[in-house]
Formats: C-alpha cells, structure tokens, sequence
C-alpha cells in the first residue's frame, strides 16, 4: 500500500492512500471519485482500514494516516486533546485544497471526526462513525488498565472483544498487527484526551450529516451509547450491519463499503 510522510506542525505524520504515487510534498492523487478519510482508533493505525480501502480505491480516493504517536507517524506521545487532533487534521488537509470530503471514523476517531465537522475547517460532506463511538462510552476501566500496564503493574494483552462469534482468524493476524505497532504510553494519553472531550464535549453542535454503523454482535451497552449518540445529533441516522460487532471495518469491509457508497454517491446508506 502507497504510503507518504507530511511534516505537520513539526510531526512526521503517515498517509496511507490508494493510486498513483506523487513527488515528495505533494498530496497523493485524489482525482478518482470523491475523497475519503478514515480516522482510527486510539491504540491501532491506518491500516485498520486496510481492506476497505482496496475495495474503494476503483471508484474513490480513499485514504487515511497514523494519529501522532500511532502506527509509524512521529512523536512517543499521542496529542493531548481531541481538539488537538482534529487541528492536526485540518493542518494537513486544508492545503491540499479540497472541495468536498467524507470522513469514516472508528472510536477516537469519531471524536475527532466530530469535533472537525464542528470546527468548519474543511469542506465535510458526510461522517460515518463505526465502533465504540459518542461520548456516551465509558472509558474508565480502559484507562485504568493502561494506567496498569504502563507502570508496569499489568501485562499488555491484545484485546479479542468487539467481535462476531468465531473471527476470521487471517483476520485477527492483522488486527493484532496494526494493535502492536503502537506504545501504550501514546493510546493511554489517547484515551485519557478522549474521556476528557466526553466530558466537555456538546455534540448537538454537530449539524453534519451523519450515519452510525451498529453492528448485530455489538455487546449491549455499546449499542445503547451509540444509540444515544444518534439521538443527540443533529442530522444522525443508524444503519446495521449483521455479520459484524463494533469492528466492521475488519470483520465486514465489503458491507462497510456499501454503506460508505451509499452515502458519497446517494446520499443516503445503503440499507
């Protein structure tokens, strides 16, 4: 998969897009369709959405990037708010000159996803938000455990949770391949950035058209936060998916795609 480094605001930071190659500096192509970001989840990388992307790359421009301290982008530290992040996603797509743009966002990334459609700063079309998302989910025991672990009190264990009944296992080899490239020192500050902007955060001030992505295996409470989250948006629909939990971008690409076309080319998700 084509990858490029942009300095950030001082942080080498990692694309990884989909077409040709372009000179150094310089944006990838973006030309094919309508653009796409992906924006993972603390403690993963871009790659999560690895297989989405291929199935997008034909008809679209999907591309997505390591968050600071994430996957092979710069620094040891993630960034110490979401609105940070958000900032650092609008430095380095505001001069690529966009016109229009959907963002699908996982967890974290849906925070950051909604604090970019409220900013303004970019010229957002559409938000999917898929997994853990809104910030009606508890963080608590997460961090607690990374607090655990960092200290050297706890051992790191890949988490298995979240999934459909029997997981592919090719699949789970690459899930627990984008989960161990980053340090949990970065996806603890993540988390900790993440409940703070739970705590603060209005999200009824996101007027952005928006579809939450449920999958049928979710464990119950997570499908009531997300539930909750929808209803407190301002322009939100749910769509499911049945052959996945809270990971539908690894456990089900292709229907998570049908969902993502529905919305850039109708306008509204495929159900």
């Amino acid at each position: 998969m084509p990858d490029k480094y942009f300095d950030v605001n001082g942080v080498a930071t990692l694309v990884h897009h989909r077409g040709p190659t372009t000179l150094p500096g310089s944006p990838p192509s973006l030309n094919t369709g309508h653009p796409i970001l992906f924006l993972h989840d603390a403690g993963v990388n871009g790659n999560s959405f690895s297989e989405v992307m291929d199935l997008l790359m034909v008809e679209h421009s999907p591309i997505s990037l390591d968050f600071p301290g994430h996957g092979r982008s710069g620094s040891l530290d993630s960034l110490a708010t979401v609105e940070a992040m958000a900032a650092h996603i609008e430095s380095l797509l505001i001069p690529w000159g966009l016109s229009s743009l959907t963002i699908v966002a996982e967890g974290l990334g849906a925070a950051v996803g909604v604090q970019i459609a409220t900013n303004g700063a970019l010229p957002l079309s559409s938000l999917i938000c898929v997994g853990a998302v809104g910030p009606f989910v508890s963080l608590e025991s997460e961090i607690e455990e990374l607090t655990k672990i960092t200290s050297g009190k706890a051992r790191r264990q890949f988490d298995t949770s979240g999934y459909a009944p029997n997981p592919d296992e090719k699949m789970m080899r690459r899930a627990f391949g984008n989960w161990v490239t980053t340090d949990p020192r970065a996806t603890l500050g993540a988390r900790k950035a993440q409940a703070d902007w739970n705590q603060r955060v209005d999200v009824s001030d996101c007027s952005c058209p928006t579809i939450i992505v449920i999958g049928d295996h979710t464990e119950a409470e997570l499908k009531a936060s997300s539930m909750e989250f929808a209803e407190q948006l301002a322009a939100a629909r749910i769509v499911t998916i049945s052959s996945a939990g809270r990971r539908s971008a690894q456990e089900a690409p292709s229907e998570l795609c049908d969902v993502i076309v529905g919305v850039v080319v109708e306008g509204s998700p495929i159900s």
